[in-house]
């Protein structure tokens, strides 16, 4: 196996993945060049590395491949053994593959290219900044040591069934949120240069809103990943590598590029500052109240102290991120229109992604997230005083009833956190649509 022929692969690769988090200083000079083009390309050749591995040992039905051993006869035929490059590891390493091809070669996306090379540049950067991210914060949920590491002695059950086809959906699903999710990432973080990222983002947009729809339904079908992880979600499992996706591509789409849209249309800011301490009440409040009454509403823990504790600890730590991250625009990130609610939001985007990688359980807080987003949007437009506050009928009061409805209906499901995300989404599109169509300079009246 690779992990005993090489067990410094992964730790390299780990390293390699962290430098591409500064490519942009590495790339800089032409000194610097050559160290540059080694950086971004080694990723994309050391899981290519992987994929050639497996491909060879199953197609060659090599007696010591754990997925030999497991899934296939010494008399597999080849469909037998596509089958297991397209349902096992194979298909991880697959779609890191592309995901790290697609950031290295994205200043050649036909929308960047319009833009000039100095633009395209940038966004690459950004865009192998967050899938470097990504993949750091799944690398060991994705490549576990088991499957690359042989066990002594070799197991002697017998042939298993292969996993069922519907799990290659999986991985192309979080490779693509990722790559979409990395162009918006992209669009709505590029400050320093005067280009138009619209037309990328649009198109990301809608790729990504189409893909949490299929993703979405196809939990909703109890595939065996997700089965597994809701009867024991102290383990993590592939599934939790496909939340990670989902989130960042609803937060992405519905709220943090919506919101560089929206903010550069408010005025000075009167109350601003009262209405940053809202926003931070207004997560916190939403946040804890729709983790704790989850936690609660499992099996998880044997009390509800218990729960409460659990879901406090986690809602505290992003909350934390939030507060630490104001000193941002205070070092000179400080580009965006609002740049303390552009760190709020980044900071409610990654850090439950960093929990989940770490403690799976956390993914019980991410209705209250996005319900917490959603609000983000709204509330400097109801606080400060030099803008139009956007219409009760049409922002306001839709926006509360569906958190109420996210907040309450979940509890009245069997299994919640898969209805609580689902009726989160509409709190978020309430807020998404009635502030793009919002009109600030109109007059004061909310009716």
């Amino acid at each position: 196996m690779l992990g005993d022929t090489f067990p410094w692969f992964f730790p390299t690769l780990a390293l390699v993945l962290c430098s591409w988090l500064a490519i942009a200083s590495i790339e800089k000079g032409r000194a610097q060049s050559l160290v540059g083009s080694a950086v971004r390309w080694t990723p994309p050749v050391m899981f290519g590395c992987l994929l050639l591995h497996r491909f060879v040992s199953i197609m060659q039905l090599d007696a010591t491949h754990m997925e030999v051993l497991q899934y296939l006869p010494q008399d597999a035929s080849l469909g037998e053994r596509l089958r297991v490059l397209l349902t096992g590891q194979a298909g991880y390493e697959a779609a890191a593959l592309v995901m790290v091809v697609f950031a290295a070669c994205a200043h050649r996306l036909p929308s960047l290219q319009l833009l000039g090379e100095n633009a395209a540049n940038v966004a690459r950067h950004r865009i192998m900044n967050f899938t470097a991210i990504c993949l750091l914060m799944t690398l060991g949920l994705l490549f576990p040591e088991h499957a690359y590491i042989a066990t002594e002695p070799l197991p002697q059950q017998g042939i298993l069934q292969p996993p069922s086809l519907s799990g290659a959906l999986l991985p192309l699903l979080f490779a693509l949120m990722v790559m979409f999710s990395g162009e918006l990432f992209a669009a709505s973080s590029t400050y320093s240069i005067n280009a138009d990222f619209s037309t990328l983002a649009r198109k990301a947009s809608m790729k990504n809103g189409l893909l949490i729809v299929i993703a979405l339904i196809w939990i909703s079908t109890k595939p065996a990943t997700w089965t597994a992880w809701i009867d024991d979600p102290s383990v993590g499992t592939e599934a939790i590598v496909l939340l990670m996706g989902i989130h960042a591509a609803v937060s992405l789409t519905l709220i943090i590029r919506p919101s560089r849209t929206i903010e550069s249309r408010l005025l000075y800011g009167e109350r601003r500052s009262f209405a940053l301490i809202a926003m931070f009440g207004v997560c916190a409040a939403l946040m804890l109240l729709s983790a704790c009454m989850l936690l609660n509403s499992t099996s998880i823990f044997a009390t509800a102290t218990g729960a409460n504790l659990y879901g406090f600890w986690a809602c505290a730590a992003v909350l934390g991120a939030m507060l630490l991250s104001q000193f941002m625009p205070t070092l000179g990130f400080d580009a965006a229109p609002r740049p303390e609610a552009w760190w709020l939001r980044g900071m409610a985007l990654f850090i439950p992604m960093v929990l989940m990688a770490f403690s799976p359980m956390t993914a019980y807080i991410l209705p209250g997230v996005w319900l917490a987003l959603a609000w983000t949007l709204v509330i400097p437009w109801i606080v400060e005083s030099d803008v139009r506050t956007p219409q009760v009928r049409f922002v306001i009061a839709p926006l509360v009833a569906t958190t109420v409805a996210g907040l309450a209906i979940p509890m009245m499901a069997q299994a919640t956190l898969l209805p609580a995300l689902m009726l989160a989404i509409p709190a978020l599109l309430v807020a998404f649509i009635g502030m793009m169509v919002h009109n600030p300079t109109a007059s004061n009246s909310t009716l």
